[in-house]
C-alpha cells in the first residue's frame, strides 16, 4: 500500500496526479455525505455535485490517457521489429 501511494505522490511512477486529485475529491464527498447523516450540517449541492465531477472526470480522464498511450505505443512499434 505503501508502495502505491509512493507511486501516486512520484514523478517517476505509473499513477498520475488526477488520480490523486480524484481520490482526494471522492474521499471529501464521502465524508461531506457521512457528515450530512448524521449531524444538521447540510453541504451545499454546488459543492459535492463539484467534488463529484471533479472525482469522476479524473478517474475517467486517466482512464482516457493510458488507452491512447497504449494506442499511441502500439503504433511506434516497428512493424518489421521481430521477423527475420
Amino acid at each position: 500500500m505503501i508502495k502505491w501511494w509512493r507511486s501516486i505522490l512520484s514523478v517517476d511512477g505509473n499513477q498520475s496526479s488526477k488520480r490523486l486529485a480524484a481520490i482526494l475529491s471522492l474521499l471529501c464527498c464521502i465524508a461531506f455525505a457521512w457528515i450530512a447523516t448524521f449531524t444538521n450540517y447540510q453541504c451545499p449541492e454546488y459543492m459535492f455535485e463539484g467534488l463529484l465531477v471533479v472525482a469522476g472526470g479524473g478517474f475517467g480522464l486517466t482512464v482516457i490517457e493510458s488507452i491512447f498511450t497504449r494506442y499511441k505505443q502500439d503504433k511506434n512499434q516497428d512493424p518489421t521489429q521481430g521477423q527475420q
